[in-house]
C-alpha cells in the first residue's frame, strides 16, 4: 500500500520535473487561449467601471469642451475589423470565403465613408464659413521640429533591402546602403535639434529647421543603383564572353555545357549565375541512382537544388552552399515520372522541369 503510494507521489512529482513537452506544445493553444480570455475579462471590466460614478439622482453627462467637435459613437471600425477578419479568413480557406470576405471589407468601409461624411456634413453645418487660423509659429517655450524626408528614405531603403533578402546578390548591398545613408542623415537631424534646443534654453530664441527641398537627386542615384544591381544580377551587365560561360549552353539541354566545370562522368551540369539556372529542363534515367554536377557562380549567395513530384512533395533535398564553389548531389533512382527541380531559397525564379525515364 505504501509503496503505491510513493510510485504515485513520484509519478506525480516527474510530470513537473520532467514533463512531456510534446503535450505541452498541443496544449499551447488551450494556455493561449486562457491568456487571451483573461485579457478581454479585464477590458470588459475596466470599461465596465471606468467613467463617472453616478451621483445623487442620476449619472453626469459628459460635456464637450466649448469649440471641440467630438465626432458621434459608431459600429463603423467594428464592421471594418469584422471585413478584414473575414477577407484574412478567405485568404486562408480559400474559395468562396474569400469573395465573401471581401464583399463585408467593402461594406464595413462604405458604412464607414457614409459616417465620416455625416459627421463632415454635420460640422460643415455648423460652421458654414471657413475658419481661417493664422499661426505664426509654434507657443512660447514649445520647439517643434522641422519637416524631413528621411523616413520615407528609410522606409524605401527597407524595402529594397528586404527585396534583396529574397532575390540576393547586389540588391541586398544598395538597400543597406540607402538605409545607411537615411539613418545616419536622421541622426544628424536629431543633432542639429538637439542643439537648437541647448542653445534655445540659453538665448531664449527658438529657431526652427527650414523646410527641406525635396530629395530629387537622392532618389534619382537610389533608382540608378537599383537598376544597376537587377542588371547585375540577372548578367546583363558586365556582358558575357562569346567563347565562355555560358554562351554556347542551350538552354533546353541537360548535357554539359561549353564551360561547365569537370565533375563526375554522365552527371547533369547545372548552373546558378543572375539568381537564375542555366537550363530549363533535365532528363534522367528512370529507377537508377545520378548524379547533378551543381556550379553556383553567384558569389555570396546560396543556391541549392531540390526535387519535388507531380503533387509538391519533396523527393530529393539537396543543401544549399554559397557561391563562387560548385558541389556533386547524389540523387537516388526514381520512378519514371515528370519531376520539377527548384532552388529551395529562390522558388520563384530559378526552376524547371525533370523527366525521369522516356
Amino acid at each position: 500500500m505504501l509503496e503505491q503510494i510513493w510510485d504515485g507521489i513520484l509519478k506525480f512529482t516527474a510530470q513537473l520535473v520532467i514533463p512531456d513537452w510534446g503535450s505541452l506544445i498541443v496544449l499551447l493553444p488551450v494556455f493561449m487561449g486562457f491568456v487571451a480570455l483573461y485579457f478581454f475579462g479585464r477590458v470588459l471590466y475596466a470599461y465596465a467601471t471606468a467613467g463617472p460614478k453616478r451621483r445623487g439622482g442620476g449619472r453626469i453627462t459628459p460635456r464637450t469642451p466649448p469649440g471641440v467637435h467630438m465626432p458621434g459613437p459608431t459600429y463603423a471600425p467594428v464592421f471594418g475589423a469584422v471585413g478584414s477578419f473575414a477577407l484574412l479568413l478567405g485568404l486562408v480557406f480559400g474559395g468562396p470565403l474569400i469573395i465573401i470576405g471581401f464583399a463585408v471589407l467593402v461594406v464595413g468601409l462604405l458604412y464607414w465613408g457614409r459616417e465620416g461624411l455625416a459627421d463632415y456634413d454635420h460640422v460643415a453645418g455648423e460652421h458654414p464659413q471657413p475658419i481661417v487660423i493664422d499661426h505664426p509659429g509654434p507657443p512660447a517655450g514649445v520647439h517643434m521640429p522641422g519637416p524631413s524626408f528621411l523616413p520615407l528614405l528609410a522606409s524605401l531603403g527597407v524595402a529594397i533591402l528586404f527585396a534583396g533578402l529574397v532575390f540576393g546578390g547586389w540588391i541586398i548591398a544598395v538597400g543597406l546602403l540607402f538605409t545607411i545613408v537615411a539613418l545616419l542623415g536622421w541622426l544628424n537631424d536629431a543633432r542639429k535639434e538637439y542643439r537648437q534646443v541647448i542653445i534655445a534654453d540659453t538665448t531664449g530664441h527658438l529657431q526652427n529647421e527650414p523646410a527641406p527641398d525635396w530629395p530629387r537627386r537622392i532618389f534619382l542615384l537610389m533608382a540608378a543603383f537599383l537598376v544597376l544591381a537587377v542588371a547585375l544580377n540577372l548578367g546583363w551587365f558586365p556582358p558575357r564572353s562569346a567563347s565562355g560561360g555560358e554562351a554556347g549552353a542551350s538552354p533546353g539541354t541537360s548535357g554539359a555545357p561549353s564551360g561547365a566545370p569537370a565533375g563526375a562522368p554522365g552527371a547533369l551540369a547545372v548552373t546558378a549565375e543572375g539568381v537564375k539556372f542555366n537550363v530549363a529542363t533535365l532528363s534522367a534515367p528512370a529507377d537508377k541512382p545520378f548524379k547533378i554536377l551543381f556550379n553556383n557562380k553567384d558569389a555570396n549567395t546560396n543556391h541549392d537544388i531540390d526535387i519535388l513530384d507531380a503533387s509538391g512533395k519533396k523527393v530529393f533535398d539537396g543543401k544549399d552552399f554559397a557561391g563562387v564553389a560548385q558541389q556533386t548531389y547524389d540523387v537516388p533512382a526514381l520512378a519514371a515520372a515528370k519531376y520539377k527541380f527548384e532552388c529551395s531559397i529562390h522558388p520563384t525564379i530559378m526552376f524547371g522541369d525533370l523527366t525521369v525515364g522516356g
